[in-house]
């Protein structure tokens, strides 16, 4: 997986950003439309606002596909909230060369105010927001499945350079949730598991004295995730906007994404001191962040088709989930959030 997506030439995501929209593979809640990244603006500025921050700040959005997402951002806080945005740099995160130099292009009208990156390593530490959409889904993963004798992990090889791949299982005794371990699965019953993304969060907090990530994307808490009755697993592949089970297809050039499994993700940042403050349907979120839009006067009915493809449960709505989480902020978790997760 994580060769198909990212390897520097062949990869999926290593040339230009054309794969999102409606001429692309997948479709996501910023090519629906400009109002996601406004609304994401509103979260922000009332952060802002909260935290009381002075002096230089930044905006850190890792995977930015092709920067509609820092465009439709930057473009709200300096029309709807000048002040905000006049100490703030948006820095984008990309390891890849080609979507990079793309971003940069596409953000070129912002000056330096904007930051294209390849990582965070010359970040200096200031108050931060992160922000990331469906990131997380596409973190490589491991396939196991459940035989008479335990677990086992499938390998894939190749017995000669130019011959097929072929799948091998072989017994599997790394890390697992416990709940893998204490319920009864069935013989067959194939899932995913994705190693500790530790050094994902530690890079990001180690360019933040204090901050905000938010996440969105779709996945289940872990009692969801790994319910006997889902025997398939969520590896998916899709191009031209249809979806297969065959990862083999069209290597390099299809999307390979899982479900982010929100349970592992808070465990992994509760090891480095951050708390979660949101887990809920994207539809919540988004429609909290509507409303001070409407009392303030600056909603405009033709934003009406946006908001309800981003919000309605049959839609993006009800596919995804707002992810939220802190650190050296207020030293408390969400009650609610943290009761959904575990």
């Amino acid at each position: 997986m994580e060769l198909c997506l990212y390897h520097p030439v062949h990869g999926y995501y290593a040339r230009e950003p054309q794969q999102v929209g409606r001429a692309g593979d997948f479709f996501t809640s910023v090519s629906s439309g400009p109002l996601f990244g406004m609304l994401i603006a509103e979260k922000i500025a009332s952060w802002w606002r909260e935290e009381k921050i002075k002096g230089p700040w930044r905006i850190l959005e890792p995977g930015p596909n092709n920067g509609d997402l820092a465009r439709d951002i930057l473009t709200h806080l300096k029309t709807h909230h000048a002040n905000v945005a006049v100490e703030l740099s948006y820095v984008t995160i990309d390891p890849l060369p080609i979507p990079r130099s793309y971003q940069e292009n596409a953000l070129a009208s912002f000056g330096a105010q904007v930051q294209c990156l390849a990582d965070t390593t010359s970040l200096a530490p200031l108050p931060t927001f992160v922000i990331a959409n469906e990131i997380l889904d596409a973190f490589p993963c491991r396939i196991i499945e459940r035989k008479e004798d335990g677990w086992h992990e499938l390998h894939i090889t190749s017995p000669e350079p130019t011959a097929s791949l072929v799948e091998t299982f072989h017994p599997y005794s790394g890390a697992m949730p416990e709940i893998l371990h204490h319920q009864e699965y069935p013989i067959g019953y194939k899932t995913e598991l994705r190693d500790n993304p530790v050094l994902f969060f530690k890079n990001l907090q180690d360019s933040m004295t204090q901050g905000r990530l938010l996440f969105f994307d779709y996945g289940f808490a872990e009692a969801e995730y790994y319910e006997p009755q889902r025997t398939r697993g969520t590896l998916r592949v899709y191009r031209n906007h249809v979806a297969s089970e065959n990862p083999y297809a069209d290597l390099g050039s299809s999307d390979l994404t899982a479900h982010v499994d929100f349970t592992a993700i808070l465990k992994c940042a509760q090891s480095l001191g951050m708390h979660v403050k949101r887990f809920e349907p994207q539809e919540f979120f988004l429609t909290r962040l509507m409303m001070p839009m409407v009392q303030r006067g600056i909603w405009q009915d033709s934003w009406q088709h946006n908001f309800q493809t981003l919000t309605h449960p049959a839609h993006l709505g009800g596919k995804f989930h707002a992810f939220e989480l802190s650190w050296n902020e207020q030293e408390h978790d969400e009650a609610l959030a943290l009761q959904r997760l575990m």
